[in-house]
């Protein structure tokens, strides 16, 4: 069985594996699928620097997404294109 690591996705906490997830894979781990019919999801993530500040990314469509303890992400999705 590989590492688990947890990580904060839309404010539940998840077990994940340590590697590196595509945008689809992190949208399918906060809403249980992704749809491909959605016009538009976006993603940011938060994670605490070593000197206490936070370090602020955000991923779209075809982006690869290395998971880390403690990371908080928060996955949204629109209609609005």
């Amino acid at each position: 069985m590989k590492e688990q690591i947890e990580v904060i996705i839309n404010g539940q906490p998840k077990e994940v594996e340590i590697k590196s997830y595509t945008f689809q894979e992190v949208v399918a781990l906060a809403f249980g699928s992704y749809d491909e019919t959605q016009k538009s999801y976006t993603m940011i993530s938060t994670k605490k620097n070593d000197d206490g500040g936070k370090h602020v990314t955000s991923y779209s469509f075809g982006d690869e997404i290395k998971m880390k303890e403690g990371m908080r992400i928060n996955v949204d999705s629109t209609n609005k294109s």
